[in-house]
C-alpha cells in the first residue's frame, strides 16, 4: 500500500526507483506502519492487507496464506531478494511467522506472476521481507518488549499469553557496517474449552538471532547475513480416565515438533561504469524439522521416550541459491538485464518416500526495459528453464508495460506464462500425526499458468503536504495441473496430492490513500472470483464463484504528545468452496467473517515508545463451512483466530552519530 510517492522499492527492479517509476505494481508496507501495528509475527502485519488471507493449522504452528485467489505453494516468500527454505505443514507453504518481525525494516509486495525474474513458486506473486541495515548514524540500539494475551488466558508464572523480548544493534563506521539482534517470542498456547493438558492450539516457543556485515564504497558492494530460528512446538496429551488392567500409572502421550533453520546469505554489486553492473547473490539455508514423542508419567512425573520408531522422525531439507545479473545500459531508452538464477534442493529423513530426494533447478532469463519517449515504457521477457524432475516449456514470456497518462495517472499492465514443478514436499513427503494423513504423489504434474494484470494509478501531492493515492485493477489467472489434495482412491481417512486439471482466479480491486502530518487514511476493497474443476458436476458452481473484501486503516497522529491511535479493518465474505464428505467433493460456502485490531502509542522522552491496544476486535476464532449435502445441521469448521487479545509493550530506539 504505497503512502508516498518517492517510496523507494527494489523487487524485481533494475535499480532501487520509486513506487511511481515503477513497471510492477507494488505495495509497500514500511517501518512506520509495522511498528504502529505492533505485531509479534508477520501474520500480525499482513492480516490486514488487501487479496491475502491466511487460516491457521493449531497443531502444527503453520500460517496457511492465500493470495489473489491462489494457495501459498504460488507466492515467492524472499527475505531481502533470496528465496527462503522450509515449507511445511499440510499445506507445503513457507511458515511467514519463522521470520522475526522486529528486524524487518519494510515489506514489498508484488501482486501477479513474477515466473521470468523468480522462477518456481511465484505465480501468485512475491512478498518481499527487507532486513534492517545499518542507519546513518553511527551506533544504533534498539530492544522491544512485549506482553500479550491470548484470548482471555494471559500468565508469566502458569506460562499463559505471548511474552516477547528483543534486541539488536548496528553500527557503521567509514565504509564498513556490521549489526546483530535476537528475538524470543513466547505464545502459551490456548486451550479454549479443552480439559485436561490439551491445548485448542498448541504452545510455541521461538528463539530467532541474526548477524550481518558488510563493504560499501562507491563502485563496489558486498554483504554476508546470518540467519538462525529456534522453534518448538508442545503438543501436550490427556492422561487416560483410568490405568489400564495392570498398571499402577497413567501416561499421556506428548509430542513436541523441532525446528531449525540456518540461512546465510552473501549479497554484492560492481559497477564497472555507468553503463554496465553486475549483481550476484548466494544463499544456503539448512532447515530441519524433528518429531519428539515421550509418555508422561501421572503420578511419578517421570518422562519416557515413546519406544515405536514411527513416533520419532527427523526430516532435513538443504537450499541453495544462486542469482547473478548483469545490467547493461545502452542509452537513456534501452536496457538490458540477463541473468542465470540456480535453485538446488534436497531433503532426507523417515518422512520422505525414497529416504533422499532431491529436485534442481537451472535457469537463464534475459530481460529488457525499452521506453518509447518520456511516457510509455516495456519490459519484455525470457526464461528458459531446465528442471531434474520435469521438462519446463521451451520458454517462459512476460511482458510489463506501464504508461502515463497524466502527470498524476499511470496505467500499468502484465502478461506472464507461469511454470512450478511440484517440491519435494509434495512428491514425496508423508505427513501422519492425530490431526492429518497425508501423502505425497511421486506422479505429480507441474503447474503452468497463464497471468494478466491491469491497473491505473493515480497519485497526487498538494503544496499542503497532502498524498493522494488510488490504485483501481484487475486480474486473471489458469492454472493447468495445480496441485491440491484429494481422498485416497485406496482408503477415504488419507488425502494425497493430486492435479486438478483446470483451475482460474479473477478479480477487481481498489485501493485509495490519504496522507499528512497528522492523518493516515486507507479504504480498499476487492471482489475475487474462484473456480476449479471439482466443480463441473455442480451446475450451481461451474463459473466463477465470487467472494468479496473490504479493508480500511485509519491513523491520526498528535505530534506535539507524541502520540498516534490506529485502526486495522478487514472484512472478508462468504467463499464458496468445497468440502469432502465421504468421498466425494461438494460444494459449500465458508461464512464471512471481520478482523480488527486498535492500537495506541505514546512517545516517551527522544528513546522510549510504549504501545498498548487490542488485537481481533471481533473476537473471531472459528468459522463455519456449510453444506447442503451434509443437511441443516452439516457445518466443518477453519481456524482462523483464537479471539480478542490485549496487549501492552515498550519499545527503546537510541542512536549516535
Amino acid at each position: 500500500m504505497p503512502t508516498e510517492l518517492g517510496e523507494v522499492v527494489v523487487t524485481g527492479q533494475y535499480r532501487p526507483q520509486s513506487v511511481k517509476q515503477s513497471v510492477y505494481q507494488v505495495r509497500v508496507i514500511n517501518r512506520e506502519r509495522i511498528e504502529r501495528q505492533a505485531g509479534t509475527k508477520l501474520q500480525d502485519i499482513l492480516n490486514s492487507e488487501l487479496n491475502i488471507r491466511f487460516s491457521q493449522d493449531p497443531a502444527t504452528g503453520g500460517s496457511d496464506i492465500t493470495m489473489m485467489g491462489l494457495k501459498g505453494q504460488n507466492v515467492k516468500i524472499l527475505v531481502d531478494g533470496m528465496p527462503m527454505v522450509g515449507r511445511q505443514g499440510t499445506s507445503n507453504e513457507i511458515n511467514i511467522n519463522q521470520i522475526d518481525v522486529n528486524s524487518i525494516e519494510r515489506i514489498e509486495i508484488v501482486e501477479g506472476p513474477m515466473s521470468v525474474i523468480y522462477g518456481a513458486d511465484a505465480l501468485a506473486g512475491v512478498i518481499n521481507i527487507i532486513t534492517k541495515k545499518s542507519s546513518a548514524a553511527k551506533i544504533s540500539v534498539s530492544a522491544r518488549l512485549h506482553e500479550e494475551t491470548v484470548g482471555d488466558e494471559y500468565g508469566i508464572s502458569n506460562g499463559k499469553g505471548i511474552h516477547n523480548q528483543s534486541a539488536s544493534f548496528t553500527y557503521r563506521k567509514n565504509a564498513w557496517e556490521l549489526g546483530a539482534g535476537f528475538n524470543h517470542n513466547y505464545f502459551g498456547g490456548w486451550k479454549d474449552t479443552l480439559e485436561g493438558r490439551e491445548l485448542a492450539w498448541h504452545k510455541k516457543d521461538q528463539r530467532m538471532a541474526h548477524a550481518f556485515v558488510g563493504y560499501h564504497n562507491a563502485r563496489f558492494n558486498v554483504r554476508y547475513r546470518l540467519d538462525g530460528l529456534d522453534e518448538i512446538i508442545t503438543n501436550p496429551g490427556n492422561f487416560p480416565v483410568a490405568p489400564q488392567p495392570g498398571e499402577l500409572e497413567r501416561y499421556a502421550s506428548d509430542q513436541e515438533y523441532l525446528s531449525q533453520r540456518l540461512m546465510h546469505q552473501l549479497q554484492s554489486v560492481y559497477f564497472v561504469n555507468n553503463k554496465l553492473s553486475f549483481n550476484a547473490q548466494a544463499a544456503y539455508s539448512d532447515y530441519s524439522r524433528q518429531v519428539y514423542s515421550t509418555f508422561l508419567g501421572m503420578h511419578s512425573k517421570e518422562r519416557y521416550i515413546n519406544p515405536n520408531p514411527a513416533s520419532q522422525t527427523i526430516v532435513n531439507f538443504n537450499g541453495f541459491t544462486f542469482r547473478g545479473t548483469a545490467l547493461y545500459t545502452v542509452n537513456k531508452n534501452l536496457s538490458f538485464q540477463p541473468g542465470v538464477d540456480i535453485n538446488l534442493e534436497s531433503g532426507d529423513g523417515e518422512r520422505l518416500q525414497d529416504g533422499t530426494n532431491r529436485v534442481n533447478d537451472y535457469a537463464f532469463f534475459l530481460t529488457s526495459e525499452v521506453k518509447a519517449g518520456e511516457k510509455l515504457s516495456f519490459r519484455p521477457g525470457l526464461r528458459f528453464v531446465h528442471n531434474s524432475v520435469y521438462n519446463a516449456p521451451p520458454a517462459i514470456p512476460s511482458l510489463n508495460a506501464k504508461w502515463v497518462l497524466t502527470k498524476n495517472l499511470d496505467f500499468r499492465a502484465s502478461y506472464a506464462r507461469g511454470f512450478r514443478a511440484p517440491s519435494i514436499r509434495e512428491l514425496y513427503f508423508n505427513f501422519f500425526d492425530a490431526n492429518h494423513q497425508i501423502i505425497g504423489n511421486p506422479d505429480l504434474k507441474a503447474e503452468t499458468s497463464n497471468s494478466f494484470n491491469a491497473s491505473f494509478s493515480w497519485n497526487k501531492a498538494t503544496a499542503n503536504k497532502v498524498v493522494y493515492s488510488t490504485v483501481v485493477g484487475g486480474f486473471y489467472n489458469s492454472v493447468k495441473n495445480l496441485i491440491d489434495y484429494a481422498v485416497s482412491a485406496n482408503d477415504p481417512n488419507i488425502f494425497e496430492l493430486t492435479n486438478v486439471s483446470d483451475s482460474r482466479t479473477a478479480g477487481v480491486n481498489f485501493t485509495s490513500v490519504m496522507k499528512n502530518r497528522q492523518w493516515n487514511v486507507s479504504l480498499g476493497g476487492s471482489y475475487t472470483g474462484f473456480y476449479n474443476e471439482y466443480s463441473e458436476a455442480d451446475k450451481d458452481m461451474a463459473e466463477l464463484q465470487w467472494s468479496p473484501e473490504l479493508n480500511a486503516n485509519v491513523g491520526y497522529s498528535i505530534e506535539k504528545l507524541g502520540l498516534d491511535f490506529n485502526l486495522f479493518y478487514k472484512f472478508i465474505g462468504k467463499r464458496p468452496r468445497y468440502i469432502i464428505v465421504g468421498n466425494d467433493y461438494v460444494p459449500a460456502k465458508q461464512e464471512s467473517y471481520q478482523m480488527s485490531d486498535l492500537t495506541v502509542n505514546k512517545k516517551l522522552f527522544r528513546t522510549l515508545t510504549i504501545n498498548a491496544g487490542v488485537r481481533n476486535l471481533f473476537d473471531v476464532d472459528r468459522i463455519l463451512s456449510r453444506s447442503k449435502a451434509m443437511g441443516i445441521h452439516g457445518a466443518g469448521t477453519q481456524n482462523i483466530a483464537y479471539g480478542r487479545s490485549y496487549f501492552a509493550g515498550l519499545v527503546f530506539n537510541w542512536s549516535k552519530n
